[in-house]
């Protein structure tokens, strides 16, 4: 290849990388997969990011993070997430008969994604229990975006959703760590 061949392409390349975004094909993120709502929704969950301050649910710390973004893989900033889970025994809160609820670990939450489309939540690890592997509970809505329910289940488990999994990790304080991206698609 000649020098002046090699100088064309390189300017080619170059200008390539100048066209607006428009022109060049739109980046698509596969659409998080869909799973059952479970029986244990409930509408109005608090808003807040710490699942179980009072820690009756369970001692293993967890701490989950991820970004709600759409079928482009912009961020959704303002998307609600809706997340609830089981305890250390299996049982949910406002539920469970026989067992009275603590209101400092209710093991549920109402969230909104900041201006990079990202959330936080820290609870506790839930239990499996008979017939489920471990898992975290979602709703995820925008006002631009069909509604999503899915649920979030840890690497390894013993019948855990493929493409719906998260790898606990543990920081320096011993806590578990999951990170989990939500794809919506358009409504």
């Amino acid at each position: 290849m000649t020098a002046l061949t090699r100088r064309r392409l390189f300017a080619a390349g170059l200008a390539l990388g100048a066209w607006p975004a428009a022109v060049l094909p739109a980046q698509q993120c596969r659409p998080t997969p869909r799973d059952q709502l479970g029986p244990f929704y409930s509408k109005n969950a608090p808003e807040q990011t710490e699942l179980c301050t009072s820690g009756s649910g369970g001692k293993e710390r967890l701490i989950v993070t991820g970004r709600v973004l759409g079928a482009d893989c912009k961020p959704l900033a303002g998307a609600l997430v809706e997340v609830w889970h089981a305890d250390a025994s299996g049982d949910y809160s406002q539920f469970t008969r026989g067992k009275k609820d603590d209101p400092a670990c209710l093991l549920r939450a109402s969230l909104k994604t900041d201006a990079e489309g990202r959330y936080q939540f820290t609870s506790i690890v839930p239990a499996e229990y008979p017939g489920r592997p471990r898992h975290i509970h979602y709703r995820v809505s925008h006002a631009t975006h069909a509604t999503l329910v899915t649920q979030l289940y840890f690497t390894g488990d013993r019948g855990a959703l493929e493409g719906l999994t998260a790898q606990l990790q543990r920081d320096a304080q011993g806590a578990a760590r999951a990170s989990f991206d939500i794809a919506l698609n358009r409504t």
